[in-house]
């Protein structure tokens, strides 16, 4: 927290990521899912690869019936 105080506070642009996961029906591989994290932009990509983590567990209780077939971090812009 103490980096992206700084940043902030220092001007300088950082770029925001978005957390992604992409799951796909166990009994039908064409039937796939984009899942976009819906709790904000993350300030660092290692926080958005924490995210990625948490989707994972939730989606996999979720959606039971689906396998995670990837997962990405996107670059979405920056932040001054």
């Amino acid at each position: 927290y103490l980096l992206c105080w700084f940043l902030l506070l220092s001007n300088e642009r950082i770029t925001m990521y978005q957390a992604i996961v992409f799951a796909c029906l166990l009994s039908n591989s064409d039937q796939c899912l984009k899942l976009t994290d819906t709790w904000g932009l993350k300030a660092s990509k290692y926080e958005c690869e924490q995210r990625i983590e948490e989707m994972l567990v939730s989606t996999k209780k979720v959606l039971p019936n689906y396998v995670i077939v990837g997962a990405k971090c996107e670059a979405k812009g920056q932040r001054t």
